[in-house]
């Protein structure tokens, strides 16, 4: 996409991504896709849900024990059918105040656009703009694009959004699953295939000096100081396992040195108390989404980080980039919350990135080593048992045996004859605006 002729240059197409404030995994996909754009593309918009309900719900479905359950339940079978016709009436039924705040974006533009290009990255904006799409179309005579990227290889039926232009997922299996559920509903919306973006910003090659210090980082004869980031979530998901796993990793080794970013609200402010004068813990926090993610690309690009003890979010998608990138650190997963957490990691296993579940419980119970240490060279990350404190055993076992010498030394390369390899592409950026390119020519 560095043609100068792109028709994302006019000047007359309006680009707005549009997302919600549910977590970080939303907004750092939007981060992701706003830097590949070219530099002489007219400056995109960001439109963020004003509905503060989507982060409350995300947060009680994560945390709470009855309710994380019934949250499950009727994400399958008819369950899923039923709320999922219901939340798409509700969100296209209350557009009022989007509508309202695209003809304000519309009527204070010096160069009145003729075209507008709606990239959504979570599934309300993107069913309001749907349901407004026409209607704009025909008041403001302006031809709209919609695209939808789903931000999980997860196939939740509310990411079928009828009327956009283009449905954007990771995986094919994904792909079947949603044109499937758009036949079941006499809808024919178009879906690609398109590897996950990965932001430019974290796939930059490391120094061959940097290169040798991650790698002299998990070497288990050396004592080099082992940096650790862990990304808490925008629902504060797992503190408390947090604390734990880093005090009894640290009394384990002192190598460990950790870097927790965070934002700074009220539902974390605990835990900052709790790790605030730890002297192995460094903190970076932020009081706006915005502020966290680029506190936590700032950790990367000021330290040479060996391990990301993360949760198997769209963060999993950091596995599509080898350890030799500024970005990619071995990937430690802790208990996943949610369907879509489940299907990310069931993405990383069909490709290998990742042990099977056998694999895994034989780890856990520190055995295998010599089998794990041969086989570990093709995985990019590795999940940690639900248990803290067994967890910082893990770690620390998996260190000492050379299972994270070997990880370290993962390449991303799909055999040619993988019908799915396209999966795999680290340059998913790229080929999204290649793709997004199409619609307008």
């Amino acid at each position: 996409m560095d043609k100068p002729s792109s028709p994302l240059n006019n000047k007359s197409l309006l680009i707005i991504f549009a997302y919600a404030p549910a977590g970080l995994g939303h907004l750092r996909v939007t981060d992701a896709l706003y830097h590949g754009l070219l530099k002489d593309v007219e400056t995109p918009l960001l439109l963020g849900s004003q509905d503060t309900t989507i982060t409350y719900l995300h947060r009680l479905m994560s945390l709470n024990p009855i309710i994380r359950p019934i949250s499950e339940w009727v994400e399958k079978g008819m369950a899923e059918d039923a709320t999922t016709a219901l939340y798409r009436y509700l969100l296209r039924s209350k557009t009022d105040v989007l509508y309202n705040q695209l003809l304000t974006i519309i009527s204070e533009r010096y160069t009145p656009p003729s075209k507008i290009l709606a990239v959504a990255t979570h599934f309300g904006l993107a069913h309001q703009m749907s349901a407004i799409k026409k209607q704009l179309e025909k008041e403001k005579n302006i031809e709209m694009k919609l695209v939808v990227q789903v931000t999980d290889d997860s196939p939740h039926h509310i990411w079928y959004v009828h009327d956009a232009d283009l449905i954007v997922v990771p995986s094919e299996k994904t792909k079947e699953n949603l044109v499937k559920y758009g036949r079941q509903m006499k809808s024919e919306v178009p879906i690609v295939v398109n590897a996950y973006p990965i932001s430019p910003n974290l796939n930059k090659n490391l120094s061959q000096e940097k290169i040798t210090e991650k790698y002299d980082q998990v070497d288990p004869k050396k004592q080099t100081p082992l940096h650790v980031i862990i990304p808490v979530s925008g629902a504060a998901v797992g503190t408390e396992y947090f604390v734990k796993l880093m005090t009894h990793l640290h009394q384990k080794s002192d190598r460990f040195v950790f870097h927790v970013v965070t934002k700074d609200a009220p539902f974390t402010r605990n835990f900052i108390m709790k790790i605030t004068d730890l002297p192995y813990v460094h903190l970076y926090t932020g009081a706006a989404d915005r502020k966290v993610i680029e506190n936590y690309e700032f950790v990367y690009k000021q330290n040479v980080i060996a391990l990301e003890i993360t949760k198997p979010s769209e963060q999993s998608f950091k596995a599509l980039m080898d350890c030799r990138k500024e970005s990619a650190s071995i990937l430690l997963f802790t208990e996943p919350v949610g369907r879509q957490e489940w299907d990310n990691l069931d993405f990383l296993r069909r490709h290998h990135l990742i042990p099977t579940r056998v694999e895994q419980s034989v780890l856990w119970r520190h055995n295998a080593r010599e089998k794990a240490v041969k086989k570990a060279f093709k995985w990019r990350g590795i999940c940690l048992p639900d248990d803290p404190i067994a967890a910082a055993e893990f770690i620390h076992w998996s260190l000492k045996s050379g299972i994270f010498a070997s990880m370290m030394r993962c390449e991303i390369k799909p055999h040619s004859e993988d019908e799915y390899k396209h999966e795999l592409n680290p340059e998913g950026v790229k080929s999204f605006w290649e793709i997004v390119s199409g619609l307008f020519t």
